[in-house]
């Protein structure tokens, strides 16, 4: 208030600028603290969370799983006639392929002795997962959250395995 006094007795030019350089930053911290609050009452944006539909075209023909994504790969499972297999895409000239292969007898045993499992790992992105004598093969979190739903759906990829094949 005693800036308002002093401009309107003997108003000076560093009087005024004082009194601009007060007035702009009163402005400036009103239009921050609005913008503030408009940001604080909007609800957040939220991810969508994958749907079965979205995950697996169709339960029923369950045949292939992406369990790691990066922007150069891509690791899958894949029922074939020969069991399960292991591919690895890769943008990279020369990288991934087919990694391994798993027979029906093998998964039949893997499961029967529940051979398989997954863990989170300390990463943030990724973690680990092992079926039979394949150990640590990465994963990752943002397609499997949890450990359990990977668990599962290796589970369900084993029985559709048995399945296909006559077991």
């Amino acid at each position: 208030m005693n800036w308002i006094c002093t401009l309107l007795v003997e108003p000076s030019i560093t009087d005024w600028v004082s009194a601009l350089s007060s007035f702009g930053a009163t402005f400036i911290a009103g239009i921050t603290a609005w913008y503030a609050y408009k940001q604080y009452l909007q609800p957040p944006v939220q991810e969508v969370e994958p749907s079965a539909a979205q995950d697996v075209e169709d339960d029923a023909e369950l045949t292939k799983v992406i369990v790691f994504r990066t922007s150069k790969q891509k690791t899958y499972l894949e029922i074939t006639e020969r069991g399960l297999e292991c591919y690895l895409d890769d943008s990279r000239p020369n990288k991934g392929g087919h990694q391994w292969t798993l027979s029906k007898t093998q998964i039949q045993e893997i499961l029967k002795n529940s051979d398989y499992s997954v863990s989170p790992g300390a990463k943030a992105r990724t973690g680990l997962f092992s079926i039979g004598q394949r150990k640590n093969w990465l994963y990752s979190k943002a397609l499997f959250p949890e450990p359990e739903y990977l668990h599962g759906t290796l589970t369900e990829i084993f029985k559709r395995l048995l399945q296909k094949n006559g077991d």
